[in-house]
């Protein structure tokens, strides 16, 4: 067994191994090999008759088949009652046709086949029959009862019995439902949100309409416009665009006649706007072929080499393979077929589907991709929406797929989602205020106005990566999840504005559409290392990655990598002069100049606008914002069972303001509907937002814990900020924006329909309006108890709104606001030790209904 151990290294001087499972094979033992200790009965192999028994006083004897028959472990293994597991991946990412093999398998008798478990993705929820199967596993709770019931519904569905089990994860979401399983097993489902004015929507179905009507249409190939050497088919290609163009006038004329009304008016959308679309589409089309043909040039290059140097073969069948799956051209391999797939990529809908063209259904739309090198569907890459992908397919990322391990090792230069052209690099600038990165050709910041000089940095919108088997050993637990936290969101404040609203608090809430939101990976944080050593870097705050856009290699410092082989001369290939790790003909051989990895979409966004004191300590307001802003997002997930991946909370902030010539910092808590165009829901949160406060109140309702735990409002994707989130702290926001529903504003306005009241506040030394007239009312009766003031123990603990230390009695105004000592100062729970501190404290909770208490109220306080 140990020779067949390939793996061995060193870590805290512990001696580990690792078995490579591809390698290793299992062979039954004979009889003459096999033997027993005649005393303790250990089982050994190939040893010899009388050998000591390595364990105890014994000798060896042979262990013949007719006693191993006898032993209970065999007997077990033997018994055709016990029936082992045989397993089988279900996922979106397997393809079709294995899809369906694996299902047949299933189903078949145990004679036929012993497939007998399925590890499912949610591909298996609707529309498949899965025979009789007995029971159900969930490995998280899905996200709305209606997924429950799909999911746990496939269980006995011929005996009328099944046994669904459901395992609740360490999420917020999950903890929730295992608290409160009634919900989710027999809840009720909520109306799905239909997003009427869905430019995206709108628009493919109105090229659907030109294609539809045109002739010739769409061929049934790609092969029909562009040929196996790459080369595009012009005359096809022009046919084609000129039959869609003949289709404009009738496609309006459709258009208009079904969409008149609510669903162009939701959108904003008439005639010219409809023409304007489709006037652009002729080199939307182009642009597809072009991509696909120059996809078809980069796999040949395999292909040529082999054909002429009878080097690489495997490779070189590799890229054949791809190139016949992309063109839709039937191989050997493949059922003699006139039509492509519709599931392959070689089918005209499909790839139109991808690029955003044509409605997409179940096809992912512009994706980031992974191709697995040397896969046994190398030409079926794994996808995932892009502001996933750009972190979880980062360069050196580990990925696990199709029940292997790999090694992401650069760019996919035959993806059709990295673009050569100019307009794929993003210029971009990061403002030295609010610190948001923005587009570099902008006058000045779109967030706060800073109009301050600044470097340009470069982004690179790169989809498509490639990656190769690696089974090395993990040393580090966190390298079996993706690398999502690298991914930052900057939202670029220039959507359309459709909706305003004030709440009970005063403060905005602000509703967008079309917004550019920007996802950007700049990379891990440098080291001291990497300064001392000067490697570049894509600024300070981030190394960036060395990738060189035309050949796709992640390229190195040779002086770095010199000093990490501690000496050793590092040898190059043959013909290879260039240090830096470059491919051998690309034309940008040189130093790597670091660079993010960025993508972009249109989305609608919500935000929470709250003005805040300038002298706000910023640790302090970044754990109230990102606390309510968690708090407010678990609340509208359990509101309207949205699934985590289908809404995304940003904190946006601090920048200065000046209003009537008075100063504030504001934040914003930004809610993103990732959504292609809008799914509907940021409206229906924004009306209804108190409802959603209050689903956020009962969410935090839970016991054993005084600040945040997994159940509430941590997670695996916001760990970063695990140490800032704190829920009792925001629950006196919470409750004021429960309180009555918003208000409706003209558009006209400003985010803030009037923050004088805070301002003014602020002016005063309180944190809020309604402490200014609790204030207002105490000098008024001529009780002046000082503001704000640590309570003055061994070691303070909490911030009064009011207090007289000498009478130790401290007044706490239950509702929002921002206190110089910070909100995390201030919850029930450590009011109740102030009560039963050795020299305990008069603590007294006043709320807006004690207002109309007036005099009275004063004379009380006064008499304690």
């Amino acid at each position: 067994m140990s020779r067949k151990l390939n793996k061995k290294f060193q870590s805290d001087r512990i001696s580990l191994l690792q078995v490579n499972s591809e390698v290793l094979q299992l062979e039954a033992a004979t009889e003459k090999q096999r033997y027993r200790c005649e005393v303790c009965s250990t089982p050994v192999l190939g040893w010899q008759k009388n050998y000591p028994c390595p364990y105890c006083h014994g000798n060896l004897i042979r262990w013949t088949d007719s006693e191993s028959a006898e032993n209970r472990y065999v007997k077990k293994i033997l018994s055709p009652e016990y029936i082992p597991l045989v397993a089988g991946e279900h996922t979106a990412q397997i393809p079709n046709d294995v899809r369906v093999e694996l299902e047949d398998n299933f189903k078949a008798k145990a004679g036929e086949s012993k497939v007998n478990l399925l590890a499912c993705s949610p591909t298996l929820e609707m529309g498949i029959d899965v025979g009789g199967l007995d029971a159900v596993i969930l490995r998280n709770i899905p996200p709305r009862p209606d997924n429950y019931a799909q999911r746990g519904g496939r269980a006995g569905r011929r005996t009328r019995i099944g046994l669904v089990v459901g395992y609740a994860r360490n999420t917020p979401h999950d903890q929730y439902f295992y608290d409160k399983p009634g919900e989710m097993i027999a809840g009720e489902v909520p109306t799905p949100a239909l997003a009427l004015g869905n430019r995206d929507a709108i628009f493919r179905h109105l090229n659907a309409i030109a294609f539809g009507s045109a002739k010739p249409g769409l061929a049934s190939k790609m092969v029909n416009y562009i040929s196996p050497l790459g080369e595009i088919h012009q005359e096809a290609v022009e046919e084609l665009v000129t039959g869609v163009e003949a289709q404009i006038d009738r496609a309006v004329a459709v258009a208009l006649q079904a969409w008149q009304g609510n669903v162009l008016y939701e959108a904003g959308l008439d005639e010219t706007a409809l023409r304007q679309h489709l006037k652009g589409l002729p080199e939307q089309i182009r642009d597809v072929i072009n991509r696909t043909a120059l996809q078809v040039k980069e796999l040949r290059s395999a292909l040529d080499t082999y054909s002429l140097q009878l080097q690489g073969e495997r490779a070189g069948t590799r890229a054949a393979q791809l190139i016949a799956r992309i063109l839709g051209i039937q191989t050997d391999k493949q059922n003699k077929n006139n039509e492509a797939d519709d599931l392959s990529v070689g089918y005209p809908l499909r790839r139109f589907a991808e690029f955003g063209i044509l409605p997409g259904y179940e096809f992912p739309t512009q994706p980031a991709s992974l191709r697995l090198l040397g896969d046994d569907r190398e030409e079926d890459p794994v996808s995932v929406a892009r502001r996933f992908g750009i972190g979880q397919f980062q360069p050196d990322a580990q990925v696990f797929a199709r029940t292997k391990r790999w090694k992401v090792i650069g760019l996919d230069n035959a993806s059709p989602w990295n673009s050569r052209t100019e307009s794929a690099t993003w210029s971009y600038r990061i403002c030295n205020t609010c610190q948001l990165r923005y587009d570099a050709s902008e006058p000045a910041c779109p967030r706060c106005g800073n109009n301050a000089p600044g470097k340009d940095y470069v982004g690179g919108e790169f989809a498509g990566f490639l990656a190769r088997r690696d089974e090395s050993p993990i040393l580090d637990e966190e390298e079996r999840y993706v690398t999502r936290n690298l991914v930052k969101t900057y939202p670029q404040w220039d959507g359309q504005v459709v909706g305003r609203w004030t709440l009970s608090t005063g403060w905005g809430l602000r509703w967008s559409r079309d917004e550019e939101v920007r996802w950007v990976n700049e990379g891990v944080p440098p080291k001291d290392k990497d300064r001392e050593q000067n490697t570049p870097l894509l600024h300070n705050e981030a190394k960036g990655y060395p990738l060189c856009s035309e050949c796709g290699r992640i390229l190195q410092n040779p002086d770095v990598a010199r000093s990490t082989t501690q000496g050793r001369r590092k040898t190059h290939k043959s013909g290879q002069d260039d240090p830096y790790g470059h491919a051998e003909n690309c034309p940008k051989k040189g130093a790597p100049q670091p660079l993010a990895i960025v993508t972009a979409s249109k989305a609608e966004v919500l935000r929470l606008i709250v003005p805040i004191p300038i002298s706000t300590e910023e640790e302090d307001l970044q754990s109230w914002g990102l606390s309510l802003g968690y708090s407010l997002k678990a609340g509208m997930q359990q509101l309207y069972m949205l699934d985590g991946s289908e809404i995304d909370f940003e904190f946006e902030g601090i920048w200065q303001v000046s209003y009537e010539g008075k100063k504030y910092n504001t934040i914003s808590l930004t809610f993103i509907d990732p959504s292609l165009g809008g799914s509907g829901y940021l409206h229906r949160i924004a009306s209804e937002f108190h409802q959603v406060a209050k689903t956020a109140i009962a969410h935090l309702d839970h016991p054993n814990c005084v600040t945040a735990c997994y159940r509430c409002l941590k997670s695996y994707q916001n760990q970063r900020y695990h140490e800032l989130l704190n829920w009792p702290q925001v629950i006196p926001a919470l409750e004021q924006l429960a309180q009555t529903p918003p208000t409706p504003r003209s558009l006209e306005t400003g985010d803030l329909d009037d923050p004088l009241p805070w301002l003014e506040a602020y002016d005063a030394g309180v944190g809020s309006p309604l402490e200014l007239k609790f204030l207002q009312l105490f000098e008024k009766h001529g009780f002046h108890p000082q503001k704000q003031i640590p309570v003055p123990t061994n070691t303070p603990i909490s911030v009064a709104d009011f207090a007289i230390p000498e009478r130790r009695l401290a007044i706490y105004i239950d509702g929002t606001a921002f206190h110089k000592g910070g909100n995390r100062l201030r919850d029930k729970f450590i009011r109740d030790r102030l009560r039963n501190a050795n020299s305990p404290w008069q603590v007294v909770e006043l709320n807006a209904t004690d207002l109309a208490r007036g005099k009275a109220l004063v004379e009380q306080l006064k008499s304690k």
